[in-house]
């Protein structure tokens, strides 16, 4: 699959999922914006600077940007800075997010529950809100955001905050998709499932079912596949890697 000519911008980008988007699409011929966040604070030492320059000594084109996605100026002088560099945007990955694990609701304070809002929802909302007119201005485009099975069923670990964000995430695609459609603009939910990614590993009980869970790097073939749709082909979709290649993908018929 060929991403030859297209620009792609990848949040939460510094590793895990994200890394592994970033250095799949320039593999696929894509000129790659990492974007994270400063500093992670989980303290690895990843970061979109590591993860560009090791795109870019592997012969490909990147370049990094440090934002917070929550923040709005942030975000506008990024979007900026790709335009002046590449001119065009054709792929959005929205994968930066943060959780509150396995905590109960009255224990989440008022600032903690904005925070990982402010993340994982109006993240996504200021990306978007950039992006569009200029996928809308090329006449196509493709957005994907990062969902999870937490924001479709109660599950262990997921938690009031997170479960909210996610299904508010999914809605907001579905609503976009249909909105998007006739601008030739696809919007997609990827769900990756359980992965083995730095910030599952700082979870203990990730670490039982550890050699169960899939490596970032198997799921991201499944975004490039995604990045090349437009609203004339799959768009408005709940998508989960674990079906990729069964009920959707390649040769498929959706």
């Amino acid at each position: 699959m060929d991403m030859e000519g297209k620009v792609a911008i990848i949040t939460g980008a510094s590793r895990g999922l994200g890394k592994a988007i970033a250095l799949k699409y320039s593999q696929a011929g894509a000129r790659v914006v990492v974007c994270a966040r400063t500093n992670s604070p989980s303290g690895f030492k990843s970061t979109a600077q590591t993860v560009a320059k090791e795109i870019i000594d592997s012969g490909h084109d990147a370049m990094a940007i440090d934002c917070d996605v929550s923040n709005s100026d942030q975000v506008e002088d990024m979007i900026g800075t790709v335009l002046n560099r590449y001119g065009q945007i054709d792929v959005l990955v929205n994968n930066a997010g943060i959780m509150i694990v396995g905590e109960p609701f009255e224990q989440i304070s008022p600032d903690r529950w904005d925070n990982l809002m402010n993340v994982n929802v109006r993240g996504i909302y200021l990306m978007c809100w950039h992006v569009i007119p200029i996928m809308k201005a090329k006449g196509v485009g493709s957005i994907i955001n990062v969902g999870s099975n937490m924001g479709i069923n109660i599950m262990p670990g997921g938690g009031v905050a997170y479960s909210s964000s996610k299904a508010a995430v999914h809605m907001m695609s579905y609503a976009l998709a249909a909105e998007l459609k006739p601008s030739n603009i696809a919007v997609n939910v990827f769900s990756p499932g359980s992965l083995k990614s730095e910030g599952s590993s700082v979870i203990p009980w990730n670490l039982i079912n550890w050699e169960s869970r899939t490596d970032p790097f198997e799921v991201a073939q499944c975004t490039v596949f995604l990045a090349l749709q437009t609203g004339n082909g799959i768009t408005g979709q709940y998508l989960h890697q674990a079906e990729y290649g069964k009920t959707w993908g390649p040769g498929i018929s959706n």
